[in-house]
C-alpha cells in the first residue's frame, strides 16, 4: 500500500473515532438530567399545561404536540429532581385547608383529551410514578377534534374513548371537564356558556360515577362572570392559559399554568419551569 493510501486510511479512521466520540457526547448531553439544586425555591406550585404527547408530526405541529421523547426526559427531570405529582383538589385543600403536601407538588394537565394521552403519556408518567389531570370536551369523546378542524387551526386527531378514559382515571389520573364542544366562553351568552359548563360535567359525572370537580376554559378564553358560572356549576378549581403559579392567594377559578411546547429544549423547560 502507498504512502498515499496508508494516509487516506488513517484520515478515514480518524475521522470515524471523532464522530463516533461526538456521537456519543452528544447523546450523554442530550440524556443528562441536571440538578436545580442551585435554582431559587418557586414561590407557588407550578401546573403545567400540555395537549398532545405524539411521535407523529401528522397529528400537528410542536405549539400542541410534544414528542414522546422530549417528554420524557421532562418527566425523568422533574422525578430525579425531587418533584411528585398533586391533583388541583390537593392544590385546593392545602390553600383552603392546610392539607400537607409534598416538598416539591407539581400539577400536570393536559387539555382535550387526546388519545395520544392514553397511549403515550400515561405509560410514560405511570413509569416515574406520577399522574396528571386530563380535561376532556365531552362532545369529543370516542371522535376527533372537531372543533380545531372546523377552524382549520389542527389536523385531524383522535381523541380517547371512555374507556380510555376509565383506564387512565383507573390508573390514577383525574378527569376535569372542558366544555362540550370547545367554545371560547367568553365570546357567548352566559346561558349557553352555563349549558356547555354544566352539561360537560354532567356528562362525565354519568360516565366516571364520581365527582368531576375541576375545569378547564377552552382557547384560555373566560371572564368574570364565566368563572362565577364555573364555581356555581360546583367546580372547586378551573386554570386559564395564562401564565405563571398557583399561590395561596390566586382565585381558585382563575388559577394560572406553565405552557409546554413541542418547540422547548431541555434547558428551556427547565427555565419555563423556573422562571415565574
Amino acid at each position: 500500500m502507498n504512502t498515499k493510501y496508508k494516509i487516506i486510511l488513517v484520515s478515514l479512521v480518524i475521522t470515524t473515532l471523532c464522530l463516533t466520540g461526538f456521537g456519543m457526547w452528544y447523546q450523554q448531553q442530550k440524556n443528562h438530567i441536571p440538578s436545580d439544586a442551585k435554582l431559587p425555591k418557586q414561590q407557588g406550585i407550578p401546573i403545567l399545561m400540555y395537549h398532545k404527547v405524539n411521535p407523529d408530526p401528522r397529528t400537528g405541529g410542536l405549539g400542541l404536540r410534544v414528542p414522546p421523547d422530549k417528554f420524557e426526559w421532562q418527566m425523568k427531570y422533574l422525578k430525579r429532581n425531587g418533584y411528585q405529582t398533586v391533583s388541583l383538589t390537593d392544590v385546593m385543600d392545602h390553600f383552603e385547608h392546610g392539607k400537607h403536601l409534598p416538598d416539591k407538588p407539581i400539577v400536570i394537565t393536559f387539555d382535550d383529551g387526546y388519545k395520544d394521552n392514553h397511549d403515550y403519556a400515561y405509560p410514560i408518567m405511570k413509569k416515574y410514578g406520577f399522574t396528571g389531570t386530563v380535561f376532556v370536551v365531552t362532545k369529543a369523546i370516542g371522535n376527533t377534534n372537531f372543533f380545531d378542524v372546523e377552524k382549520k387551526l389542527q389536523p385531524k386527531n383522535k381523541m380517547m374513548d371512555w374507556n380510555e378514559i376509565r383506564a387512565i382515571e383507573a390508573g390514577g389520573f383525574v378527569i376535569g371537564a372542558h366544555t362540550v364542544d370547545h367554545p371560547r366562553l367568553a365570546d357567548i351568552p352566559p346561558e349557553v356558556a352555563r349549558h356547555q359548563i354544566e352539561e360537560s360535567k354532567r356528562v362525565l359525572e354519568n360516565g366516571l360515577k364520581k365527582p368531576v370537580e375541576v375545569f378547564a376554559y377552552p382557547y384560555g378564553s373566560y371572564n368574570d362572570t364565566v368563572a362565577e358560572i364555573t364555581k356555581q356549576a360546583g367546580f372547586r378549581a378551573a386554570v386559564t392559559t395564562e401564565l405563571g403559579l398557583a399561590k395561596i392567594d390566586s382565585a381558585p377559578h382563575k388559577l394560572k399554568r406553565i405552557r409546554i411546547t413541542g418547540h422547548y429544549s431541555n434547558q428551556k423547560f427547565i427555565e419555563e419551569l423556573h422562571k415565574y
